[in-house]
């Protein structure tokens, strides 16, 4: 009973292995072919110009997080110098830290 234990296994694992080649070779040549189509040459005008639009509001929303982060970063820089100085402050008047 062995060895028809085994047979099964191998079977099963040639199956397994055959079905799991199908999506990898689709999903390779979907890779494949994006890439081809990156290279400027080959981009169709519709596929540039939707580019061109993509990088404009990717350049707008890099701005927005920009101006909303900002300020969140400027407090965080603030409270850190004030932690700083505040250790710096005890440290000279010999009360160290706790």
């Amino acid at each position: 009973m062995a060895e028809l234990r085994d047979a099964s296994l191998i079977f099963l694992s040639i199956t397994a292995f055959s079905l799991s080649l199908i999506p990898l070779a689709v999903f390779g040549g979907m890779v494949y072919g994006l890439w081809w189509l990156r290279r400027h040459e080959n981009l169709p005008n519709w596929l540039r110009l939707s580019n061109a639009y993509v990088k404009l509001a990717q350049a707008y929303v890099e701005l927005g997080m920009a101006a909303v982060t900002r300020p969140i970063l400027a407090i965080g820089s603030a409270w850190a110098t004030a932690q700083g100085w505040r250790g710096a402050v005890g440290e000279m008047l010999g009360g160290g830290r706790r």
